[in-house]
């Protein structure tokens, strides 16, 4: 491998007697002893902010290469007369002059110039008193070393330039690829900041001149890796790069640039499993890029509904990706005759998976044979497919339809017809439940359209026409509808007689508790007693307390997102994220519960299916409500001898037609 690093110890020489006059040793050790009369004892600079950074001992200085060439204090501090300022001056010049003048032309130098305290010096990187050769394994600029003195500052989170531009955290990434763990283990030959980089002359990407510039990365990474650096050369990526289109990728735009992983590995953009989608993809697959170039459009998707783009998914190597049909690095259209896929090629490129491939079986799968927009037969069996699929299935859910249809609508007339039935709710009370199954509904469909814009029925509505204001809309009108249902009904059941009844009968007690334990034992067969429930059961009273507890949360932090600049006039800024986390999730919630819950006991109950129809007329017939509810049935609603129901407490059939007409 190439390095990229300080003149030899012979240059070194040459330069400073030539910048200036080497001290004999006797004269630097005299020096020495002097300069450490002070500087070797506390006491000396006390009452300074902090006495230990002007203290030196002989034992900095051991194996330093400055002591090698005998280099006195002065060499370096040019203040170096005796009473000196505390602050002395020090220079690398006059020795080191030529990497100076690159280091000043770098991105350090620049800060450094413009007075950032965070920008490295000289000693920031090769040390102060002790500086070791790069040779040396323990110098911080040995490049094993290398990777641990950058990351002091470039594995910092938020490190900022001068213009307070947040560098990235380079260190961790380069910590975790091929190359920081080959360092780690110490290969010889894993790259290291520097072979990238370089040392004093380091540029920015942008810069011409640098060795990370797009135009140059292919040949940095040639240093060490020639043959892939010959292959990109050809390929049309880098004939695009040197005729200066900058939108053709170089080495890192699939590799990364810092986090370089193996290809088996599955986090690896090079990984099969990921290639097309998220490597070749991000080209191929970017509208922009394929208008702008004329690129072949669909390429990607045809690959990902293929056999070879099916199997890539379950691993890295299991079946052929881009760079088994087009290569890794001499990536050539199929016009060129040296392409992979070229009419001259393509066969032995098929025959390295498909042995015995022939030019026949070469020419029954690419990218547009393989899609269904470029290919005509393609396209003629989807449309006949879709018009089955529609036909057919269509016809089997309106014949499913019909035959569940007449066992709702037998339902409801054994209901109105020759059974006696009890009124189980008012017309005002459906009505109340009517208006919040509908708002419900609205809300949860225009909410999660919005939290979920990309799926299938989203699309759907606003090929219909819901634009993002009308769905908005939609949502707050729903909203408006929930809280003004919700406060009618406190009403209701704080203020009539009715709504006293029902509310009484919906407070929680301890006998729920063990209804629920005797309930579940007879439904795993446990116990042949079957529980004689009251108006409601457990489950119905959690649910409307559960219903009670969402809707006033939902409603509190709907109006908090509705209203975000008033509400922050007497609350919290952090009031407002939360809320819209509670708001989802509790939506969430919401949903899963009327689905998974309430839906099973109103409709896919095996005594309720395929609907219970007390929700939309308010009745139940008798035999049901002994059944489900015998205690409430028992107590309140059993005939008297003239075949009336009671009305110890209960609802009678003249209590029933006096609220319906009230409603």
């Amino acid at each position: 491998m190439t390095r990229f690093h300080t003149p030899s110890a012979l240059l070194l020489v040459v330069g400073v007697l030539g910048a200036m006059a080497i001290p004999s040793p006797a004269t630097a050790q005299t020096e020495g002893e002097d300069c450490l009369a002070c500087h070797s004892d506390t006491s000396a600079f006390e009452g300074q902010e902090d006495p230990s950074r002007y203290i030196i001992t002989p034992e900095d200085f051991q194996e330093s290469v400055h002591e090698a060439f005998g280099l006195s204090c002065s060499s370096c501090h040019r203040e170096g007369s005796f009473p000196h300022s505390q602050e002395s001056g020090v220079s690398c010049s006059p020795c080191h002059q030529e990497q100076e003048a690159r280091f000043a032309e770098s991105p350090h130098g620049h800060g450094l110039a413009r007075g950032n305290p965070r920008a490295p010096n000289c000693s920031s990187c090769h040390g102060k008193h002790q500086i070791l050769s790069r040779l040396h394994p323990q110098s911080s600029t040995h490049r094993n070393q290398l990777p641990n003195l950058c990351g002091e500052c470039h594995g910092k989170e938020g490190l900022l330039t001068d213009q307070f531009v947040k560098l990235p955290k380079s260190f961790q990434q380069y910590a975790n690829s091929v190359h920081g763990k080959g360092i780690t283990e110490g290969e010889p030959v894993a790259a290291s900041c520097a072979d990238c980089h370089s040392v004093h002359d380091l540029k920015g990407a942008t810069d011409p001149r640098s060795r990370i510039n797009p135009l140059n990365v292919a040949a940095t990474c040639g240093r060490c890796h020639p043959g892939a650096e010959a292959d990109f050369d050809q390929s049309i990526h880098g004939r695009a790069l040197q005729a200066g289109i900058t939108d053709s990728p170089t080495c890192i735009d699939c590799h990364g640039a810092h986090l370089i992983l193996s290809s088996d590995d599955p986090d690896s953009p090079i990984c099969g499993a990921r290639q097309a989608q998220d490597t070749c993809g991000k080209c191929h697959d970017d509208p922009f890029i394929i208008s702008k170039y004329g690129l072949q459009d669909g390429v990607v998707g045809s690959y990902l509904e293929s056999y070879h783009g099916w199997a890539s998914r379950t691993g890295c190597a299991v079946t052929a990706s881009c760079v088994n049909c087009h290569t890794a690095h001499m990536v050539l259209p199929a016009e060129d005759p040296a392409s992979s896929v070229s009419e001259e090629n393509v066969v032995a490129t098929c025959a390295q998976c498909h042995s015995g491939a022939s030019s026949a079986f070469a020419a029954s799968y690419d990218h547009r044979t393989a899609s269904i927009t470029d290919n005509p037969v393609n396209r003629v069996i989807r449309s006949i497919y879709l018009w089955a699929i529609i036909i057919t299935v269509g016809s089997m859910v309106l014949h499913n339809l019909v035959i569940m249809n007449y066992f709702m609508i037998k339902r409801r007339r054994e209901q109105a017809g020759s059974q006696e039935t009890v009124v189980r709710f008012t017309a005002n009370e459906v009505a109340q439940h009517l208006f919040l199954t509908a708002s419900f509904i609205a809300l949860l469909v225009t909410g999660f359209a919005l939290r979920y814009p990309g799926s299938f029925w989203v699309e759907g509505l606003r090929r219909l026409g819901m634009t993002e204001g009308l769905r908005g809309d939609i949502h707050r009108v729903a909203g408006v509808a929930l809280i003004l249902t919700s406060l009618y009904h406190a009403y209701y059941v704080l203020t009539t007689d009715r709504g006293h009844r029902e509310l009484r009968a919906l407070f929680p007690t301890r006998r729920d508790w063990s209804d629920f334990v005797e309930n579940i034992r007879y439904h795993t067969f446990r116990s042949e007693n079957k529980v004689e429930f009251g108006r409601y059961d457990y489950s119905q009273k959690a649910e409307y307390w559960a219903l009670v507890w969402g809707t006033v949360l939902m409603a509190l932090t709907g109006l908090i997102l509705w209203f975000p600049t008033q509400v922050v006039l007497f609350l919290p800024g952090g009031v407002i994220p939360a809320s819209q986390t509670i708001h989802f999730y509790e939506a969430v919630l919401a949903g899963l519960v009327i689905l998974v819950w309430h839906f099973f006991f109103v409709i896919f109950h095996p005594e309720e299916y395929p609907m219970n129809w007390t929700w939309l007329t308010g009745k139940m017939t008798k035999s049901s409500a002994e059944e489900h509810h015998k205690e409430w049935y028992r107590r309140e609603l059993e005939a008297l001898p003239d075949g009336t129901p009671g009305s110890t407490g209960g609802v009678s059939s003249t209590e029933a037609r006096s609220s319906e007409g009230d409603a």
